[in-house]
């Protein structure tokens, strides 16, 4: 367990001399928007490390983790994750920069035939024969002091993944899906490190295609005074307001706090103390006028299902070539999102919004092509 900066200093001299280190981190994220940051757990050679960012936070002014954050950025040295998705963005917010060297073991036993979107508990048990405890997955990683049993099983989540890597390397480079495998870890993470800008937040707004111009305009508005002050305030989005209170509030256009009011499931509270913000949204899209975006629900989109089928084959055709399962090269969702993107998204907005998940990394190079032909027909 290290809670001072001198051993923090000391273990990272260590964990520089590791060929690797297996990563994890707990975190809770239950009232706020950013994650808090519990625990940050190591593994590197024969040294399972606790790391206890609460602690170094009270004896050291500025970030206590930052000597850690350089080792994990050293471009040498490839961090070991399970399912990093969170992870990948917690570190991010606190390094301000992504790992560059990611091997992310859920993804590599899917691209190994191991088995697709396996849990740690379930990995350990089938390359270890281990079985771990998971009953610690919903606990308070802020409390302290921890107790003995939270520690086990932070502790474990390194503990096993550290005996597992080289497995999965060494089947990895058999196999020739080395590079693929750090290819899609890399573009998870960096995934989790892409903003989309506040303007553009109703192109992802699911039901947005149920307004017409003058209401999406109001949406745009409103969906983006949301992101800005849950950010600001540190609160979860559903906690500033529903989705689909927004869509209502959009939708109705009201004009006072009073017919705010009538906005069922809108709390009165909420009106209280954002109901004037609310308004000067509502305010704003309106004086900006009819927003025209060709929004339609997808799958009513004149040729969607051709089109679907269609890059559904490439796909099935390009998990063939690289032996891998084709949900690893494409899922519904993804299809449906690069259609989205080349249907409804304008050229203006495309240029500042990333791009889906088809046209980007190792898949971009293999179906952007291809998926545009398909879409233009």
């Amino acid at each position: 367990m290290i809670t001072d900066a001198q051993a923090l200093a000391q273990f990272c001299e260590q964990a520089r001399q590791a060929s690797f280190l297996a990563v994890d981190t707990e975190f809770v994220r239950t009232r706020t928007y950013f994650a808090k940051l519990g625990l940050v757990q190591v593994q590197a050679g024969d040294a399972t490390v606790l790391i206890d960012p609460v602690a170094l936070s009270d004896k050291t002014q500025g970030d206590p983790l930052q000597p850690l954050w350089d080792v994990f950025a050293d471009h040498d040295k490839t961090l070991v994750i399970h399912a990093g998705g969170e992870d990948y963005e917690i570190l991010h917010q606190h390094m301000g920069c992504l790992p560059t060297a990611i091997f992310d073991t859920q993804i590599a036993a899917a691209m190994l035939g191991e088995g697709e979107a396996m849990g740690y508990a379930a990995l350990v048990q089938q390359q270890l024969e281990v079985e771990i405890d998971k009953s610690q997955s919903r606990t308070d990683w802020m409390k302290r002091p921890l107790d003995q049993e939270q520690l086990d099983y932070a502790a474990a989540d390194v503990f096993y993944l550290n005996q597992i890597y080289p497995r999965l390397l060494a089947q990895a480079e058999q196999s020739g899906k080395l590079d693929l495998i750090l290819a899609e870890s890399a573009w998870q993470a960096e995934k989790r490190a892409q903003t989309i800008p506040p303007e553009w937040l109703f192109l992802h707004f699911g039901n947005a295609w149920q307004c017409n111009p003058e209401q999406l305009s109001v949406l745009r508005e409103l969906l983006a005074w949301r992101y800005e002050r849950a950010r600001t305030a540190d609160i979860p989005l559903g906690f500033v307001a529903k989705e689909h209170v927004l869509l209502e509030i959009a939708r109705r256009m009201p004009k006072s706090k009073g017919q705010l009011h009538g906005i069922k499931e809108l709390s009165s509270v909420t009106v209280r103390y954002a109901g004037d913000a609310m308004l000067a949204a509502i305010q704003r899209g309106q004086e900006q006028g009819p927003l025209e975006v060709p929004l339609q629900r997808l799958t009513d989109m004149p040729g969607y299902k051709v089109a679907f089928n269609a890059v559904k084959k490439c796909a099935q055709e390009l998990a063939d070539e690289l032996a891998i399962p084709v949900a690893m090269v494409a899922s519904r969702r993804q299809i449906n999102d690069v259609l989205h993107w080349c249907w409804q998204i304008p050229p203006h907005a495309q240029a500042q919004l990333p791009l889906p998940d088809l046209f980007a990394s190792w898949r971009g190079a293999k179906l952007k092509n291809t998926i545009e032909a398909i879409v233009k027909k």
